[in-house]
This record gives structure tokens, sequence and C-alpha cells, in this order.
């Protein structure tokens, strides 16, 4: 039986842990998957067609044009499913669905309306309309999709629609592809973080560098940003403060290279603020730590409060109370053998519950529910 096309659309530059390490590697063992993003060239890899488009240069020649040619392209695919990431592809999307009889699928990461009121570069009257406008965007077009495909639990009820599901962005087996094992007293970092880091959040990492400071105890932190996050402002807020010596930049790598890192430190932070966006999204780096063995210092927020409650794997604190974070990591580092201890049992569980295998079975069922309707 000749295999069905698949094409996902997901606008970023690099091989996405999302759209790549997951979504595609699982689709490709049923289908021809084409992937289409912001890449330096067309290429294959893992036997998935690339393609790649080239960024303009403004936010709305980014929309209008760049998402023209990746809507040109997907179009030429001739899929039978069409999988798509980004929020602002929803017209094109819709097209798509009326252009051809393919299953379109929304994947939806964020609480999106929510996430444009922390965009800090726009004027904040701006945010609010823009959170009005995404919200009646997704409203309106998301029965035109054939399924939704929500990241979080939390936000699966944001929009009704008959087929819409949560599998969870929980890490792949593949992520922890170490099996180094390095002494407690041996590890470089005693805190770390990877990923996103907005300026939001480095303010709180300072502000707990300066409380661990006071009292004495030594904290170096490994740090990997992704792209886009303020890499030389975060640099230079280290040098104003005095607290150069404790932060360590590391550059950034792909993916399946960060657990080399993790495994290199002791103590994992997720310092989430109390805002309306992360009442409804769970960090997927809650299950990078866990899986890595380390214990993680995080905000007591109901997303990730679901996974560590009675789990004995997390210290969860007050969001933004810097002493309850300053307490938490003292705690963990004067006791090494409890930290390993839960971190031990955050390991256990994502090997054995809260890992992409668990998931990627929900997204096939997905797909055979669509496939037989659709005939």
């Amino acid at each position: 039986m000749k295999k069905k096309r698949i094409c996902i659309i997901h606008k970023v530059e690099t091989f996405n842990h999302r759209s790549f390490h997951k979504i595609a590697k699982s689709f490709k063992k049923r289908f021809i998957v084409t992937i289409i993003g912001l890449y330096k060239n067309h290429s294959t890899k893992e036997d998935i067609k690339v393609i790649g488009i080239t960024r303009a240069n403004s936010r709305l020649k980014k929309f209008l044009f760049t998402n023209l040619s990746v809507f040109n392209n997907a179009l030429k695919e001739k899929a039978n499913i069409y999988y798509f990431h980004d929020v602002d592809f929803i017209p094109f999307a819709v097209l798509l669905k009326l252009f051809t009889k393919s299953i379109v699928i929304y994947n939806r990461h964020e609480a999106y309306p929510e996430y444009m009121l922390l965009k800090q570069y726009i004027p904040k009257p701006l945010r609010y309309f823009l959170y009005y406008f995404v919200y009646l965007t997704e409203f309106v077009s998301v029965k035109f999709f054939d399924a939704i495909v929500s990241n979080d639990n939390y936000i699966v009820n944001d929009y009704k629609h008959k087929r819409n599901i949560a599998v969870f962005n929980f890490p792949t087996l593949e992520f922890f592809n170490s099996s180094e094992e390095i002494p407690w007293d041996k590890r470089r970092y005693d805190l770390f973080y990877h990923g996103s880091l907005p300026r939001y959040h480095f303010e709180t990492m300072l502000k707990i560098a300066e409380g661990l400071n006071k009292r004495g105890i030594k904290n170096r932190w490994g740090i990997i940003m992704s792209k886009h996050s303020p890499r030389q402002w975060a640099e230079e807020e280290t040098k104003k403060r005095g607290l150069e010596h404790n932060f360590e930049f590391l550059p950034y790598t792909d993916y399946l290279n960060i657990h080399k890192y993790l495994l290199r430190a002791r103590v994992g932070i997720i310092p989430l603020p109390p805002f309306k966006k992360f009442m409804k999204n769970i960090p997927l780096k809650l299950f990078e730590f866990m899986g890595a063995g380390l214990p993680v210092v995080l905000s007591d927020l109901p997303p990730s409060r679901q996974f560590i409650e009675g789990q004995d794997c997390a210290i969860a604190v007050e969001p933004d109370n810097i002493d309850e974070y300053v307490d938490a990591i003292e705690f963990l580092l004067k006791n090494p053998d409890r930290a390993m201890e839960m971190g031990a049992n955050g390991k256990r569980l994502v090997f054995t519950k809260y890992n992409w295998s668990f998931e990627e079975k929900k997204l096939f069922d997905l797909i055979d529910k669509l496939e037989n309707k659709n005939g």
C-alpha cells in the first residue's frame, strides 16, 4: 500500500525539539514526511524532506510574504495531511483547507492570546488589542480545522472543537542520550537553565543569586539561551550587579546536546512568574530536568503542580518569592543525598510515564480517527 504524505509547517530556523524530533520522527513511521520551516537550505534529514524558506526582514513582510511562500510550497506537496504549528499561519491554513481535500491539524503550543500580553517590545495598549485579535482569530478559524492538538491540558478547553486533544510536549527518550555519571561534588553547575529566557525570568534569577551570595552559598549557574533571548543584555546585567562570576553563558546548541550539560548540574530551576499564560502552560524543561536526574526548584503553578505533587522530585515555591527560592536551593545544595534521591524519583517518572512514547500513541489514534472519518 502506497504511503500517504504529511506536511508539517513550523516556521523555525532549527530542527525543533517538538516539530522535528517528536512530530516528524513519529510520523515518518507511517507517512512520507515533509517539514517546511525557516531553514537555510532544502535538504533531507533522517529520511524527512526539509524545505527551507527565507525569513523576511520585517514582521509585516514575514506575515505576508513568508507565510505566502510557505503556503505555496505546502500546496505543491499535495499532502494528505497538513500539520501546522504557527498561530500567524492560521489564515493560510484555512486557505489550505478550502483549496484542498486534505486533513488540516493545528498544533496549539501556547495560550496565545495571553502570550500577547508578555510581548514587551509592543506598547501596552497594543498588546491588549492583539490579545483580543488573536483570540477572535483562533475562535473563528478553529472550526475549519479537522483537529486541534493542544500541548497542555489547561488550554484544551479554550475553544470548542469536537477533536481537541492534549498531547503533552514530553521529552523523547532519545533526548537522554548520555549514560555518563558525574559525582555530585564534581559537577560544574549548582543551578541550570536552558531555553527561552525573557528578561522577567532572568531578573528573578539575578535576585536569587544575590540572595544566595548574601548567605554565603556558592552558586554557579549554567545558562543555555535560545537564539532569540536577550543574551547581550543578560551578560551586561550580571556585570552591573557584580554577578559575572555566578553565571556562565554557554553557546546555543542542538536539542540533543543539552542532556550532557544537564549531567554537569545539581539543580534545575524554572522561575516562572504568575502571569496568565503560565497558569495554562507546562514547561517542557521540567521533564528534561527530571529525566536527567536533577531535583527541580520551580514556581508553584497549577499546570506543573499536577505532575510533581506528592512525587518528591521537586520543590515548588510561591512565584516571585525570592526567599522561598533561596531556601529551597540552599536546602538541596546542603543536602546532596536528599537532592539525588529527589532527582532519582523524577527520573523514574519520566522514563516510565512522562515521555513522548506515550504521547505519540495519542497522536496516531487521532490520525486514525480522522482518516477513517474521511474515508
